[in-house]
């Protein structure tokens, strides 16, 4: 029987809430008022690929180390 342990559930899906919550405040620096459109676009653009990117590859890794 696999460790379920809230320790090892925490190694396991702790990296997603990490690049769940790096989105996010990538996604609340890109709303705040007075930003330059280039900017805004940056970081509208990095919370998507974070989120695109990011998430797959972590659970590909998760899968192929059998987590």
């Amino acid at each position: 029987m696999a460790d379920r342990s809230p320790l090892h559930l925490l190694a396991v899906y702790g990296p997603l809430l990490l690049i769940g919550l790096a989105a996010g405040a990538l996604r609340a620096l890109g709303q705040r008022p007075g930003l330059p459109s280039s900017t805004r676009r940056a970081f509208g653009i990095g919370w998507v690929l974070l989120l695109l990117a990011g998430t797959p590859a972590w659970l590909f890794l998760a899968a192929t180390l059998r987590w």
